[in-house]
Protein backbone atom coordinates (compact mmCIF):
# COMPACT_ATOMS: atom_id res chain seq x y z
CA UNK A 1 0.00 0.00 0.00
CA UNK A 2 1.25 3.46 -0.90
CA UNK A 3 2.19 6.06 1.68
CA UNK A 4 2.36 9.46 0.06
CA UNK A 5 4.70 12.14 1.31
CA UNK A 6 7.03 15.00 0.50
CA UNK A 7 10.70 15.82 0.75
CA UNK A 8 11.40 19.54 0.96
CA UNK A 9 14.79 20.98 0.09
CA UNK A 10 14.87 24.30 1.91
CA UNK A 11 18.22 25.16 0.30
CA UNK A 12 16.43 25.31 -3.05
CA UNK A 13 13.55 27.44 -1.79
CA UNK A 14 13.93 31.06 -2.90
CA UNK A 15 10.86 32.38 -1.12
CA UNK A 16 9.00 33.02 -4.37
CA UNK A 17 5.68 31.87 -2.80
CA UNK A 18 4.67 30.02 -5.98
CA UNK A 19 3.64 27.03 -3.87
CA UNK A 20 1.43 29.17 -1.65
CA UNK A 21 -0.27 30.86 -4.61
CA UNK A 22 -0.76 27.52 -6.39
CA UNK A 23 -2.24 26.00 -3.23
CA UNK A 24 -4.75 28.82 -2.79
CA UNK A 25 -5.71 28.71 -6.44
CA UNK A 26 -6.09 24.93 -6.56
CA UNK A 27 -8.03 24.61 -3.31
CA UNK A 28 -9.95 27.92 -3.43
CA UNK A 29 -9.14 28.75 0.15
CA UNK A 30 -10.61 31.98 1.46
CA UNK A 31 -8.64 35.15 2.20
CA UNK A 32 -6.53 34.70 5.30
CA UNK A 33 -6.67 30.89 5.10
CA UNK A 34 -3.41 29.21 4.11
CA UNK A 35 -2.68 25.49 3.89
CA UNK A 36 1.01 26.16 3.38
CA UNK A 37 3.17 28.95 4.74
CA UNK A 38 6.76 30.03 4.25
CA UNK A 39 8.87 30.58 7.36
CA UNK A 40 11.60 33.14 6.76
CA UNK A 41 14.80 33.31 8.78
CA UNK A 42 17.53 35.93 8.54
CA UNK A 43 21.04 35.22 9.75
CA UNK A 44 24.39 36.96 9.83
CA UNK A 45 25.32 40.58 10.26
CA UNK A 46 25.60 43.41 7.78
CA UNK A 47 27.02 43.30 5.18
CA UNK A 48 27.03 39.48 5.24
CA UNK A 49 23.37 38.70 5.72
CA UNK A 50 21.46 35.75 4.33
CA UNK A 51 17.83 34.73 4.35
CA UNK A 52 16.45 31.20 4.29
CA UNK A 53 12.95 29.95 3.59
CA UNK A 54 11.18 26.85 4.87
CA UNK A 55 7.81 25.73 3.46
CA UNK A 56 5.55 24.50 6.28
CA UNK A 57 2.43 22.40 5.81
CA UNK A 58 0.66 19.44 7.38
CA UNK A 59 3.26 16.75 8.11
CA UNK A 60 0.70 13.93 7.58
CA UNK A 61 1.76 12.40 10.91
CA UNK A 62 1.24 8.71 11.43
CA UNK A 63 0.56 9.29 15.13
CA UNK A 64 -1.75 12.30 14.43
CA UNK A 65 -1.49 14.54 17.53
CA UNK A 66 -4.30 16.64 16.04
CA UNK A 67 -6.65 13.65 15.92
CA UNK A 68 -5.82 12.83 19.53
CA UNK A 69 -6.99 16.33 20.43
CA UNK A 70 -10.19 16.10 18.38
CA UNK A 71 -13.28 15.22 20.50
CA UNK A 72 -15.49 14.35 17.49
CA UNK A 73 -13.17 12.03 15.52
CA UNK A 74 -13.35 14.41 12.57
CA UNK A 75 -9.68 13.86 11.70
CA UNK A 76 -8.80 10.52 10.14
CA UNK A 77 -6.07 8.91 8.06
CA UNK A 78 -6.79 7.18 4.79
CA UNK A 79 -5.04 4.05 3.48
CA UNK A 80 -2.32 6.13 1.79
CA UNK A 81 -1.38 7.94 4.99
CA UNK A 82 -3.02 11.25 4.07
CA UNK A 83 -4.74 12.99 6.98
CA UNK A 84 -8.28 14.09 6.08
CA UNK A 85 -10.94 16.16 7.86
CA UNK A 86 -14.64 15.32 7.88
CA UNK A 87 -16.18 18.79 7.86
CA UNK A 88 -19.57 17.47 8.99
CA UNK A 89 -17.99 16.12 12.17
CA UNK A 90 -15.90 19.24 12.78
CA UNK A 91 -18.42 20.96 15.04
CA UNK A 92 -16.31 22.62 17.76
CA UNK A 93 -17.39 26.24 17.46
CA UNK A 94 -15.43 28.45 19.82
CA UNK A 95 -12.20 26.54 20.37
CA UNK A 96 -10.45 23.91 18.29
CA UNK A 97 -8.40 21.65 20.59
CA UNK A 98 -6.85 20.03 17.53
CA UNK A 99 -5.21 23.35 16.56
CA UNK A 100 -3.36 23.52 19.84
CA UNK A 101 -2.48 19.82 19.63
CA UNK A 102 -0.60 20.21 16.33
CA UNK A 103 3.08 20.70 17.22
CA UNK A 104 3.81 22.35 13.88
CA UNK A 105 1.11 25.03 13.94
CA UNK A 106 -0.18 24.18 10.48
CA UNK A 107 -3.91 23.84 11.18
CA UNK A 108 -6.11 26.81 10.41
CA UNK A 109 -9.74 27.70 11.04
CA UNK A 110 -11.84 29.30 8.31
CA UNK A 111 -12.97 32.51 9.99
CA UNK A 112 -12.84 34.45 6.77
CA UNK A 113 -16.23 36.13 6.47
CA UNK A 114 -14.83 39.32 7.94
CA UNK A 115 -11.95 39.24 5.44
CA UNK A 116 -13.90 39.90 2.27
CA UNK A 117 -17.12 41.43 0.99
CA UNK A 118 -19.37 38.83 -0.73
CA UNK A 119 -21.07 41.49 -2.83
CA UNK A 120 -17.79 42.19 -4.63
CA UNK A 121 -16.95 38.56 -5.44
CA UNK A 122 -17.19 37.05 -8.90
CA UNK A 123 -19.62 34.09 -9.20
CA UNK A 124 -16.65 31.73 -9.33
CA UNK A 125 -15.08 33.20 -6.17
CA UNK A 126 -18.39 33.14 -4.33
CA UNK A 127 -19.01 29.48 -5.15
CA UNK A 128 -15.42 28.55 -4.28
CA UNK A 129 -15.40 30.32 -0.92
CA UNK A 130 -18.80 28.95 0.05
CA UNK A 131 -17.51 25.41 -0.48
CA UNK A 132 -15.43 25.92 2.67
CA UNK A 133 -17.67 25.85 5.77
CA UNK A 134 -17.32 28.89 7.99
CA UNK A 135 -15.61 28.01 11.26
CA UNK A 136 -14.35 24.65 10.00
CA UNK A 137 -10.83 23.33 10.40
CA UNK A 138 -8.68 23.30 7.28
CA UNK A 139 -5.22 22.04 6.36
CA UNK A 140 -3.10 20.58 3.58
CA UNK A 141 -4.20 17.16 2.35
CA UNK A 142 -1.45 16.90 -0.31
CA UNK A 143 -4.09 17.88 -2.88
CA UNK A 144 -5.90 14.60 -2.27
CA UNK A 145 -8.21 15.19 -5.23
CA UNK A 146 -5.14 15.40 -7.48
CA UNK A 147 -2.89 12.63 -6.16
CA UNK A 148 -5.73 10.11 -6.35
CA UNK A 149 -5.73 10.85 -10.09
CA UNK A 150 -1.95 10.41 -10.39
CA UNK A 151 -1.33 14.15 -10.50
CA UNK A 152 1.23 16.06 -8.45
CA UNK A 153 0.13 18.27 -5.56
CA UNK A 154 -0.20 21.86 -6.75
CA UNK A 155 2.73 23.02 -4.61
CA UNK A 156 5.12 20.42 -6.04
CA UNK A 157 3.98 21.04 -9.61
CA UNK A 158 4.36 24.81 -9.35
CA UNK A 159 7.75 24.99 -7.58
CA UNK A 160 10.20 26.48 -10.13
CA UNK A 161 13.27 25.18 -8.27
CA UNK A 162 11.92 21.69 -7.57
CA UNK A 163 12.32 22.26 -3.84
CA UNK A 164 9.21 20.13 -3.15
CA UNK A 165 9.42 16.47 -4.13
CA UNK A 166 6.29 14.31 -4.00
CA UNK A 167 6.28 10.55 -4.00
CA UNK A 168 5.46 7.23 -2.41
CA UNK A 169 7.52 6.36 0.66
CA UNK A 170 6.77 2.68 0.11
CA UNK A 171 8.14 2.72 -3.46
CA UNK A 172 11.75 1.91 -2.64
CA UNK A 173 13.15 2.95 -6.02
CA UNK A 174 11.52 6.39 -5.94
CA UNK A 175 13.74 9.43 -5.42
CA UNK A 176 11.74 10.41 -2.35
CA UNK A 177 12.04 6.99 -0.68
CA UNK A 178 15.78 6.85 -1.35
CA UNK A 179 16.35 10.27 0.23
CA UNK A 180 14.48 9.21 3.36
CA UNK A 181 15.95 5.71 3.59
CA UNK A 182 19.47 7.05 3.08
CA UNK A 183 19.10 9.53 5.89
CA UNK A 184 19.48 12.58 3.66
CA UNK A 185 15.94 13.70 4.45
CA UNK A 186 14.77 13.83 8.06
CA UNK A 187 11.58 14.80 9.90
CA UNK A 188 11.21 18.32 11.22
CA UNK A 189 11.60 18.26 15.00
CA UNK A 190 12.35 14.54 14.97
CA UNK A 191 12.33 14.46 18.77
CA UNK A 192 8.53 14.69 18.63
CA UNK A 193 8.37 11.15 17.19
CA UNK A 194 5.07 11.65 15.37
CA UNK A 195 5.95 9.49 12.33
CA UNK A 196 5.46 12.18 9.64
CA UNK A 197 5.31 11.70 5.88
CA UNK A 198 6.94 15.07 5.18
CA UNK A 199 10.72 15.30 5.42
CA UNK A 200 13.35 18.00 5.00
CA UNK A 201 16.77 17.63 3.42
CA UNK A 202 19.64 18.20 5.85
Amino acid sequence: MARYGLVIDSSRCTGCYACLVACKSENSTAPGVFWIRIEEKESGEYPKVSRSYTPMLCMQCGDMPCAQGCPTEAITKDATGVILIDQEKCICENTKPCVGACPFGVLTVNNSKKSYFPEFLTPFEKEAYESHPQGALEKCDLCYHRITKDLLPACAQSCPTQAIIFGDLEERESNLAKLVAGGDAVPLNSELKVDPSVFYLK
